[in-house]
């Protein structure tokens, strides 16, 4: 594997990353190299001096006991990620910053720039995570990794049932270039191409991938499902549980508005609710 320099992002407010979830990233990590960092962020809360909600209310004192439970959480992730990480004999460091609560995205972005890859739960106990994948994907140049909080990953040396989301486009093709090492461990690499849901993605549009693939010695066979109507997220979950896949392949698409993202309807079922490890590239 060439992925020597990962990113693996704990949050502490105002919900934290389970404990579980650090422990199947520091899993993960290990299926795709050997040395990770975690990133944890304790919250620095910024409010207006107001003498009479301090009177009332003690405001200060509700803060800095936030900033304290932050801090707590964020130093208890980080053992919780030394331990797992030892578990899987990870090359492992940690890092624990302060950051503005409405600026924990961006800080995870900037760290996120100088690694091979970074590694992103996403589920239902920490809220902001849709949010923060979504920095990191459109802003970052760098590939990640999103996988559901709950999952139960074992550590190991490679992924046994690889997926690649094929739709010929621009992302599709990056994020293909970015997951090569994982594709040429993998047991085995499926493409899937959903075709009649865009104009592009047409029978045997995957023809030309697999010639490539097979140039870098992944051997790939190719499933064309029509979407018939159906959302194209529902398809490719359906493709994943039927196949087991450990391991899906994609291109994220969107684009900004008016400070928002709009997501493409694949990469928005996804970000929300990933039903496996998805390696993201925009």
């Amino acid at each position: 594997m060439s992925f020597r320099d990962l990113l693996l992002p704990v949050v502490s407010y105002p919900d934290a990353t389970p404990d579980r979830a650090v422990a199947a990233g520091a899993a993960l990590a290990r299926r795709f190299g050997d040395g990770v960092t975690a990133l944890a962020l304790k919250v620095d809360i910024k409010t207006p001096r107001n003498r009479l909600a301090n009177a009332l209310i003690g405001l200060e004192d509700m803060v800095r006991a936030e900033e304290a439970r932050s801090a707590a959480l964020a130093k208890a992730s980080i053992e919780q990620f030394t331990a797992a990480a030892a578990r899987a004999g990870l090359r492992a460091n940690a890092i624990v910053e302060t950051v503005p609560i409405y600026l924990q995205g961006e800080r995870i972005t900037e760290h996120a720039r100088t690694r091979d890859l970074t590694l992103l739960a996403t589920g239902p106990s920490v809220l902001a995570d849709v949010g923060v994948a979504e920095a990191v994907l459109f802003g970052s140049g760098r590939p990640m990794v999103i996988f559901p909080e709950e999952a139960e990953v074992l550590a190991g040396d490679r992924f046994d049932e690889v997926a690649i989301a094929w739709d010929g486009s621009r992302t599709a093709a990056r994020a293909v270039a970015d997951a090569l090492p994982v594709l040429k461990a993998a047991g085995s690499v499926r493409i899937l191409v959903v075709t009649d849901e865009k104009p592009a993605a047409v029978p045997g549009l995957a023809t030309d991938l697999v010639r490539h693939l097979q140039a870098h010695a992944v051997e790939a066979k190719v499933t064309e499902i029509s979407a018939g109507g159906e959302p194209i997220g529902r398809i490719i979950r359906a493709f994943g549980a039927e196949k087991q896949v450990d391991l899906l392949v994609m291109g994220g698409f969107g684009h900004s508005r008016a400070r928002e993202f709009v997501l493409g309807g694949a990469t928005a079922a996804l970000l929300d609710r990933p039903p496996c490890p998805v390696l993201m590239s925009h």
